[in-house]
């Protein structure tokens, strides 16, 4: 059996991507850069299906000095009704790589989702329950205001230009929970990535990384993962890196030296990449150390440094292995080893289907690569997958 015919049918959607050519056109000159207002309480997680986030006002607002209507009255009058939940044991690998994870469900009011925790009020509770943050595999959130629920429509079905438009009006709705806020921020930077435009992307991602994000909307971080159209844009985007690096915000560190690693400032890159990957922060570390493989030599990657790299990527959670994954293609594809870089595009078409600019890509360079391997019944079968991923996406790029 062929690594094609290996895959499960049923994972692919389609959808239609737009395109924007500037920041002005989408309306973000007011989002860009600009801090979330606290005040306007508690972001994201269509992810690995949907997506949410959450705030820190419930610390105030529901630490107990609220007396009168019950926690569950409170929750469902500010913050609307109940969202759903997926969790994953904390220290699941996702060395099952071909195969489902196992999640646990919760139902409940989503109080306050950031880097620590995720706090919800359950249906038949009356006090809040909290679980760690870093748990969190996906969420489907219920919004609570009509044009945030649109804007995520707008992003499920691949209208990234129509939903980056209408998220910077939202993103600054009064009443908009500021879990909220960090979901619309990640979407877009989702959909900025989506339409070839990762230096707006960027600087989105500035305001969401300073916004005690929790780690799976962070891992929307904007870098280049191997890709030689992103690396085009480095030009663009070295300027402000230089600027990130002297942040305190390890995030903005790891988005700077990750730009800055092709370009004049590489040993200083470096040097930022190796500290990092020592972070007390084990999404950073392994970010940075994953960054770190762009650099190898293509010989020492094939004879002592894949098996390392396979098993650094297994131990970062399954919903956040998108970036590292497409590194590991590429580096793979450089190193002769065709065919289990096949492997890996194919595992990212399938397994993160919801990250559009990854997907796409990775059945882009698997088909190409299943042709020049002489394997055309499986580039045919590729291709066809990839239709109906892509859906009218293909049918539109085809008419132009």
């Amino acid at each position: 059996m062929s690594l094609i015919d290996a895959i499960q049918p049923g994972v692919l959607e389609k959808g239609a991507s737009c395109y924007v050519d500037s920041s002005q056109d989408c309306g973000l000159e007011n989002v860009i850069s600009k801090p979330m207002n606290p005040s306007e309480s508690t972001s994201r997680m269509r992810f690995w299906l949907e997506k949410a986030g959450s705030g820190f006002l419930f610390v105030l607002f529901f630490s107990g000095t609220l007396f009168g209507q019950g926690l569950r009255q409170q929750a469902e009058q500010k913050f609307g009704g109940d969202s759903r939940i997926w969790f994953n044991e904390l220290g699941d690998t996702g060395l099952s790589r071909w195969d489902a994870v196992e999640y646990t469900q919760e139902i409940g009011i989503i109080l306050d989702w950031n880097s620590k925790r995720i706090v919800i009020v359950r249906p038949d509770a009356e006090r809040e329950t909290t679980i760690p943050g870093d748990s969190v595999s996906r969420i489907e959130p219920t919004w609570t205001q009509p044009n945030a629920a649109e804007f995520h429509r707008l992003f499920v079905e691949r209208e990234f230009t129509a939903a980056i438009k209408l998220g910077s009006e939202t993103i600054k709705k009064p009443g908009t929970p500021v879990w909220q806020q960090r979901i619309i921020l990640a979407e877009m930077i989702e959909s900025m990535m989506a339409i070839g435009k990762p230096s707006l992307a960027c600087q989105l991602y500035v305001s969401l990384a300073a916004e005690n994000s929790p780690q799976l909307l962070l891992s929307t971080i904007p870098l280049s993962w191997g890709d030689d159209k992103l690396e085009a844009d480095a030009a663009k985007i070295q300027p402000m890196a230089s600027d990130w690096l002297l942040s305190e915000n390890e995030a903005h560190q790891l988005l700077g030296a990750g730009w800055l690693l092709k370009g004049p400032k590489r040993l200083l890159a470096i040097e930022t990449l190796t500290s990092l990957s020592k972070s007390k922060s084990a999404w950073i570390a392994s970010y940075a150390r994953c960054q770190l493989w762009r650099i190898a030599p293509p010989a020492e990657i094939q004879s002592t440094l894949l098996p390392k790299w396979i098993a650094d990527r297994d131990r970062i959670p399954l919903a956040m292995q998108a970036g590292p994954s497409m590194l590991l293609a590429y580096r793979m594809s450089q190193a002769g080893e065709s065919m289990l870089a096949v492997g890996e595009w194919l595992r990212i078409a399938t397994l993160h289907s919801d990250r559009y600019h990854f997907a796409n890509s990775a059945w882009t360079k698997a088909i190409e690569s299943l042709n020049a391997l002489d394997k055309k019944d499986d580039a045919a079968k590729a291709k066809r997958m990839h239709e109906q991923f892509a859906g009218k996406d293909i049918a539109r790029n085809s008419k132009q």
